[in-house]
Formats: structure tokens, sequence, C-alpha cells
């Protein structure tokens, strides 16, 4: 855990040493929703510390890169999501112990074709998730179908998707590979609300639901600019899945306060 600490302190100096380059904290989590934004590229960055409950209890670092591509047909989102917790104990004999509790690698994007009004939108969307706590070797999944915003005032934003979709996972078997995978359909929502020239709201939510599962998503999160590039994030996370294997909890929480850092 001390190493983990460690890298946080080394980020933050190095964030503070940029100026004047954060005009949202990200795409999904702007500090301030800014009609000056000219930049049809972005990229920000999070990484802090986190409590993890359900599956595992323990503490540990998360980090996070989003990138948006903005053009004039297509509206492109791309995420990367990795989270490591570990926990120190001793043994028997007194030594420290070091022990991995949690470990999870999520990547997923989203593109939007963008009809002839810009805020009505047809999507692709695929993720993936390795996570070595949660019963599976992997889950993926890939979606399509509609996409819209249905206002965007400046102050608040509140935008939704829909469609069919398909998919897969391996459980993890000791004895063979068991795969599932089936029609699904993944619906999504998410509300943003500028609070200050500073700060903002934003609540998020997804699932994916078949006949016999449903698998949920929920993030809300405070966000608040500290200087130049660099914002810290409040995040609450919740995540269900009514389909687990055995010894697996159905419900995992996160709480995560993290530095966020626009590169560009």
């Amino acid at each position: 855990m001390k190493r983990l600490w460690a890298s946080l302190l080394c980020f933050s100096s190095a964030s503070y040493a940029q100026i004047d380059l954060l005009q949202t904290l990200d795409p999904d989590d702007p500090v301030v929703i800014s009609e000056e934004q000219t930049s049809d590229f972005t990229m920000t960055g999070e990484l802090g510390a986190l409590m993890v409950t359900g599956n595992t209890d323990s503490q540990g670092l998360k980090g996070v890169v989003h990138i948006t591509h903005d053009t004039e047909m297509w509206d492109n989102q791309y995420d990367a999501d990795v989270l490591v917790t570990e926990t120190e104990s001793e043994d028997d004999d007194g030594n420290d112990v070091t022990e991995t509790t949690a470990q999870r690698v999520f990547a997923a994007a989203q593109f939007d074709y963008k009809l002839t009004d810009p805020k009505k939108r047809l999507f692709i969307y695929g993720a993936y998730e390795d996570d070595r706590f949660n019963g599976y070797r992997y889950q993926a999944a890939l979606a399509t179908g509609w996409s819209t915003q249905l206002w965007d005032d400046g102050i608040s934003q509140f935008k939704y998707s829909i469609g069919p979709g398909y998919a897969v996972s391996e459980l993890e078997d000791e004895d063979e590979d068991v795969d599932e995978s089936g029609l699904m359909v993944r619906a999504a929502i998410e509300y943003k609300l500028k609070l200050s020239d500073t700060s903002s709201f934003r609540q998020f939510i997804s699932t994916q639901a078949a006949w016999d599962y449903a698998k949920t998503r929920m993030e809300t999160s405070l966000a608040a600019k500290i200087n130049g590039a660099l914002a810290m994030k409040l995040a609450f996370i919740l995540k269900h899945n009514t389909e687990v294997v055995s010894d697996v909890e159905g419900l995992d929480t996160e709480t995560a306060v993290t530095l966020v850092y626009q590169f560009f």
C-alpha cells in the first residue's frame, strides 16, 4: 500500500506544474460546461484512492483514462479503467504480508453517428472487463441502437441511449471452460449539472438486461477544479449483477477520491 500512495503523490506533484489546460474534468464529468471549447480531441486521466466493499473489503488505487473525438459526422468516446487494491497483514511469524484483494481492467468505446439533427444519433457500443474477483475470466458486450440528447441549456444536460446487443462471458472453473452468451438490451442515462464555475455534478446509470440476468452500473460524482489542469473528483460507484457464481456477492461498491488531469 505504501508503494501505491507514493505513486499518487508523484502524480499530484507533476500535475501542479501545468496551468490553464483544464476546460473540463473530462467530457463525462465537466467542471465547466463551456461554449468556448473548440478542441475536437480531448484526453483526461484520473488517479486516486478508493475503498471497495462487497466481494473485497480493502483500500487501493484507481486509474482512469477518458478520450473523446468529435468530428462532423461522429462523436466517439474511449474509456479505460484499472483498479488494484491490496491488504497488508502479518503472517504467523510476524512478517508483513501484502495480498492483492482486487484487480480489474475495464475498457469500453462508443461511436455515435450524427443524424440531420446532431442531438439525435445512432450508436455502436463495445465493452470488455477482466475482474479477478467476480467469478468470471472475462465479460464482454456489443450493442447498437438509438441515442439522443433531450436538452443542454448550458447549466444542465440530459441524454440517453438504448438498443439491442449481444453479451459473452467465461466463468472461472478449474475443471472446464464454461462460456455464457446471449442477446440482451443495453440502456444508459446521463445527467450533468453545473454547480458553479469550478464544480459540477454527474449521475450516470447503465444496465445490460436479458431474460435471466441484469447487470447494472451507477456512478454518482462531484468534481471541482483545483488549479490549471488539475481537479479533484469524489465518486460513488455501485455495480450489481443478478447472476453470480457461488461465494461471490452480487453487489460491489466503490468510493473513490481521484485527481483529474487533462493532458490536452
